[in-house]
């Protein structure tokens, strides 16, 4: 079926194969790509086929990220103990069993198996211009960190496929990897307390440390009368989720710029002549935990359907480098049931009545790289939406796009998970009456009873066993659509969405601080507002906009705050007496924006880091009245009333943040510049923008832990003071937020963007485009997409290179 997919997606031009009359398309003989490198480093790759198109992309990539993508691909490969050894803890010997039992060498192969011709060209094309540039550069020629490191390789199309299979498990499987590496059976005569205590905390997939804003300006709110796009992932600062921007050309066949995560050889967010598209994580469930029922006489059998099912037992084996240079080989079973990998660890015990497994709806997502490849040469939004609908590659974010006739939409098409009206109602219950089920759900996990066919999911034909393509919630609008990464239900608050599987979420449910920003400044009317007086947005109102720096939080709470402050005694914590008037006095001159010069932000943030992330949102320690989802804007809203007697929780909180703030060696009168920053080598860069509980567009943190699995040397962040905020005795240092920013304008004459890459564009400590974007994002200069022929040879800093090679 997948074949018949791709077959008639090439006849109609979203994937090339169709050939000319007699079928035959000519093969070239070699790998033939211009790169040509603009201001910033930008590479723009022209070639004839698609296959030099990834030869080109990757070359110019692996000047950028070669150490990064290395890394990658040792871990992928199951050889970071053999290259590195056992890890601290032995954690690379864990990790190389995790990714053994995820199998994604086998999954990878399996993806090049399946993928189209062109996709397979691509992935071929990429791994060769890559291998080129590492004989090119030698050894000694890489950069830091990995100049002559032995185990940057020559890498093969299967190593990248499995590199990419593990990328789409990034939702899902790749954050219980503590769990499956403890997947073991209970010893003869532990206690289930023993087997319970092993392990992590479960992971709180509520919250992936991974954001975004999503806007699709339509042709009723654009100043143009065409369609727009605001694209702002929030995503790591380093590691392998790191953008990298580039521009991809086949004359009369595909011409998209944008930016792809490291070592993908296709655009994931961009746009070309006809369509603008940007994506958000998405919080739907995009897999399922199961728990089983096991054989009384036998923890690695379960019953199912009151049939005894035994687990699949593999032993794995691998290679570890020892202190005294030899290698020595460790082994570890693993074990797997029908639904997926065993989970081990804290909740998720493996005790000798009930053990639990994991079910991935990305485990085999094979469809993913011809997904992107589509999407690259859509030629309308109809092109793009069926795309989405036939391939269903999208492994877990939102898809928001617009088309330059000014027609938006947004759609969760990612991997979920069907299940049928039964499971859901017993998980309902379930989730009332189990303690473990209401547990795990209040972390975003799906918990379903293991033992019987009516929790298992529902194959469907042409979706397989995800959510029909009719049931995905998805909304089309010509004034604006949008996402911030809450449930789908608040695209546009003209239009709610209801009516999808219960897995995409709850509509009406309450929406983060940040959805409620995003949603004030694209609503917002009269003097003042973000679209101007006529409410209709030009690009410069929407780079000024997603870069404002505005915060809801602020803008709703801060006045009532003060009054509560103003003249408030020094407040008693731990016997000492701490005066809170200089903490007042910042936040009632404050302006409420997370500029470089506003001086009263960094109070705000540690005193809201006082609060959980639920109490910026609905009722409870800080607002006084709950969320309406009949009035999402205007609520929650109002400061939670002062008790009658003793001490004002406002007021200790806000002891709490100046006694915080001094002992990372910062006064509340220290304007946010002064306190957030990254570093670039030596130099310390300024970094506005502010943390998800401030409900800020412009997310800049400091993570503890942000996701990236390399190991790779990490920015020197200090000692954590306030793990909410990322308070350390350094400052916020930022290793996380806003990415690559781009605003794109459909215009008559074709398209026009401005973009910026938070972090620039390449690795490399020694090169020009090591901070260059840094120092312009800290500036919020926004800098101009080159995307016309005529742009990109008039720039000043055109660098050209040909490249060749042997297929």
């Amino acid at each position: 079926m997948y074949g018949r997919i791709i077959a008639g997606l090439s006849c109609l031009g979203l994937l090339a194969g169709c050939g000319d009359e007699s079928g035959v398309r000519p093969v070239p003989v070699d790998y033939k790509a211009t790169i040509r490198w603009t201001s910033h480093g930008v590479p723009h790759i022209l070639a004839d086929d698609i296959g030099s198109i990834g030869f080109g992309l990757a070359y110019a990539g692996a000047r950028d990220f070669v150490c990064t993508l290395a890394d990658q691909i040792v871990k992928v490969r199951s050889e970071r103990a053999r290259t590195f050894g056992p890890g601290e803890g032995d954690a690379n010997i864990d990790s190389d069993f995790s990714y053994l039992t995820l199998g994604v060498v086998e999954r990878g192969e399996r993806m090049l198996e399946r993928v189209s011709a062109d996709g397979r060209a691509l992935v071929e094309g990429y791994a060769a211009g890559y291998n080129r540039y590492l004989a090119d550069v030698g050894p000694q020629g890489l950069p830091a960190p990995c100049t002559g490191a032995p185990w940057v390789k020559p890498i093969s199309a299967a190593d990248l496929a499995a590199y990419y299979a593990h990328v789409n498990m990034f939702a899902g499987s790749l954050q219980l990897l503590d769990f499956i590496r403890r997947a073991a059976p209970p010893k003869a005569g532990a206690s289930d307390e023993e087997a319970r205590l092993r392990g992590s905390e479960v992971p709180d997939f509520t919250r992936l440390d991974l954001g975004s804003n999503a806007w699709a300006i339509g042709r009723d709110r654009a100043e143009g009368g065409r369609g727009m796009l605001v694209a702002n992932p929030h995503f790591p600062w380093e590691g392998e989720l790191r953008f990298h921007e580039a521009h991809l050309t086949i004359p009369g066949q595909l011409d998209v710029y944008g930016a792809s995560l490291t070592g993908l050889p296709v655009i994931n967010i961009g746009f070309n002549d006809h369509v603008a598209w940007t994506h958000t994580v998405s919080p739907a469930k995009h897999f399922t935990v199961y728990r089983l029922t096991l054989d009384p006489d036998d923890p690695t059998a379960y019953l199912y359907e009151g049939e005894r099912r035994e687990m699949e037992r593999r032993e794995h084996t691998i290679d570890v480098l020892t202190d005294d240079g030899s290698i020595e080989r460790v082994s570890r079973v693993m074990y797997r049931s029908h639904h997926g990998p065993m989970l081990a660890g804290s909740v998720l015990a493996w005790s000798n009545e009930q053990a639990f497994a994991l079910r991935d709806a990305n485990e085999d997502n094979v469809t993913a790289l011809d997904q992107w490849l589509a999407m690259d040469r859509a030629k309308s939004l109809d092109e793009l939406r069926r795309a989405h609908e036939e391939l269903r590659g999208i492994p877990f974010v939102f898809t928001t796009a617009v088309d330059a006739e000014g027609n938006g939409v947004v759609m969760d098409a990612s991997r979920v998970p069907h299940l049928s009206a039964e499971a859901v109602s017993a998980y309902e219950r379930a989730r009332q009456r189990d303690g473990l089920t209401g547990l795990l759900a209040g972390n975003g996990i799906v918990l379903l009873d293991g033992s019987t066919s009516r929790d298992a999911w529902v194959e469907t034909q042409g979706a397989g066993a995800l959510a029909p393509w009719g049931d995905i919630p998805s909304l089309a609008r010509t004034d604006f659509v949008m996402n911030a990464n809450d449930t789908p239900w608040l695209a546009n608050p003209a239009a709610p969405i209801d009516g999808y599987p219960a897995l995409f979420g709850v509509p009406g449910s309450p929406i983060s601080a940040r959805t409620r920003m995003n949603l004030v400044l694209l609503t917002e009317e009269g003097e003042g507002a973000a679209a101007g007086e006529d409410g209709l947005f030009s690009r410069e109102e929407l780079k000024a906009a997603i870069l404002s720096n505005r915060g809801i939080t602020a803008e709703r709470l801060r006045e009532q705050v003060v009054e509560r402050c103003d003249g408030a005694a020094p407040v008693d914590l731990d016997g000492e007496a701490v005066d809170v008037a200089d903490a007042c006095a910042a936040l009632a001159s404050w302006d409420g924006r997370l500029d470089l010069d506003s001086v009263g932000a960094i109070v705000w943030r540690e005193l809201l880091g006082r609060f959980s992330s639920r109490d910026t949102v609905d009722a409870g320690k800080l607002y006084a009245q709950p969320f309406d989802p009949e009035d999402p804007l205007e609520t929650p809203r109002d400061l939670v009333a002062a008790p009658e007697e003793g001490p004002d929780p406002i007021v200790v909180a806000l002891a709490q943040a100046t006694r915080a703030l001094a002992q990372a060696g910062l006064d509340p009168s220290t304007p946010l510049g002064e306190a957030q920053f990254t570093n670039k080598g030596d130099a310390v860069i300024p970094i506005h923008g502010g943390i998800g509980q401030e409900g800020v567009a412009n997310i800049a943190g400091h993570v503890p832990g942000s996701p990236n699995s390399t190991l790779l040397p990490r920015l020197n962040t200090g000692e954590l003071v306030n793990q909410a905020t990322g308070l350390t005795t350094s400052g916020y240092p930022i290793n996380f937020g806003t990415s690559f920013v781009m605003v794109v304008e459909h215009t008559t004459g074709g398209p026009r963007a401005d973009a910026l890459l938070s972090y620039s564009q390449s690795t490399d400590p020694a090169s020009p485009h090591f901070a260059d974007q840094t120092e312009l994002f800290s500036r919020k200069a926004w800098r101009p997409v080159l995307f016309t022929e005529k742009d990109i040879a008039a720039d000043p800093g055109l660098v050209v290179k040909e490249i060749s090679g042997p297929r």
